[in-house]
């Protein structure tokens, strides 16, 4: 039934994508054989000049499994069906002397580089405020420890009764800071810095854990939740939102000033505003807003010059009149690879100049 959904689901935003047109690339291949480690970008990018309308040159074959996976060795061809481009997944088959074979499956490519992604979807996690109050916390470690790595024996409390199941594997994480929408200045989650992962191994209170896999020290007061294990493989692909979606990107990962490709950054929409794993969004810089040096003196020529309205202007920052917005430019494209309540996480897959906090983000045009 869910698998019946799941085909459902997938027709249904295939469907609802927004008619764009499709303008293939110039220098298009009309045969492209999947390599590892390619992603559906990558491919998508090699057909088309807006590789987010992968769906509306993606013809599925829906006499087999999971229609949607790619896989190296796959071999796709461009074709037209009602004089449209289509890519379609032709027999995979490596040639070899003195005779082809065709070659098994291994893993279906990914829609972004998941070497880059892949400690996000393990780790990252956005918490809103009573999960973070009510989650299980460290009070000791084996010897008392201040600080606790790899295979060290941990004691927690605050267990609910459903969660207290022998070999359970929690997320142990450190409250980070808050994200705030810069222009409503709501709360939308707190960080959860990821510190490792533990295994429940005795019931009781305290509880007791060991510590499998360690990012950094577990300290006493270090929070746990179970380990959520739904994002380890992700399997979207790029497309726009089949809805205009505007927001703005408010906090980066790795504390960069400068945003660049392949740069993991936090926007202010989530789940709540039909963001979903996939969607891809054009990032726009702001225009800065600069003095007009022409209207000011023309300004002074029409009204006269008064020494006393000068020394104003130059404490309150001058007459309106004497400002104008530059427009906005196109920067890049982004892509949400993990969606929370409020929040996004999204990998930049293109900037074309550099990308900053608070830079807007739009649904393609």
């Amino acid at each position: 039934m869910k698998v019946w959904a799941k085909t459902i689901a997938v027709a249904w935003m295939l469907a609802t994508v927004c008619a764009m047109a499709v303008e293939l690339r110039a220098d298009h291949p009309n045969v492209y054989v999947v390599k590892k480690g390619d992603t559906l970008w990558d491919i998508s990018a090699k057909f088309l000049k807006k590789p987010w309308l992968w769906p509306e040159i993606w013809q599925a074959n829906p006499q087999v499994s999971n229609p949607h996976l790619i896989y190296p060795g796959d071999v796709l061809a461009l074709v037209y069906i009602d004089g449209k481009p289509r890519l379609i997944r032709k027999s995979r088959v490596v040639k070899l002397s003195p005779k082809a074979r065709v070659v098994g499956r291994g893993d279906a490519i990914a829609p972004l580089p998941l070497e880059t992604i892949r400690p996000f979807l393990v780790g990252a996690r956005v918490v809103d405020k009573e999960t973070l109050e009510k989650a299980p916390y460290m009070v000791s470690s084996d010897g008392d420890h201040l600080m606790a790595g790899n295979d060290v024996r941990i004691y927690a409390r605050g267990f609910s009764t459903d969660q207290l199941v022998e070999r359970t594997n929690f997320s142990i994480f450190r409250p980070g800071g808050e994200y705030r929408d810069p222009d409503t200045g709501e709360i939308l989650g707190y960080e959860a810095i990821h510190v490792g992962t533990a295994q429940l191994k005795r019931i009781g209170d305290p509880a007791t854990l060991d510590i499998t896999e360690a990012t950094r020290e577990a300290l006493n007061g270090d929070r746990l939740l179970p380990v959520d294990e739904s994002h380890l493989q992700p399997e979207f692909f790029p497309r726009a939102p089949d809805k205009l979606i505007t927001g703005k990107i408010i906090s980066v990962y790795d504390g960069v000033t400068q945003i660049g490709q392949y740069h993991v950054v936090i926007i202010n929409r989530g789940q709540r505003e039909g963001v979903m794993p996939g969607h891809v969004f054009t990032i726009w810089t702001q225009g800065a807003k600069v003095r007009d040096k022409v209207a000011i003196e023309r300004r002074r020529q029409e009204e006269g010059y008064n020494v006393f309205k000068e020394i104003g202007e130059q404490i309150t920052g001058g007459d309106e009149r004497d400002w104008v917005k530059l427009p906005d430019e196109q920067a890049g494209q982004l892509m949400v690879f993990r969606v929370f309540d409020k929040v996004s996480l999204a990998l930049v897959m293109e900037a074309t100049r550099p990308i900053h906090v608070y830079d807007v983000i739009k649904t393609p045009e």
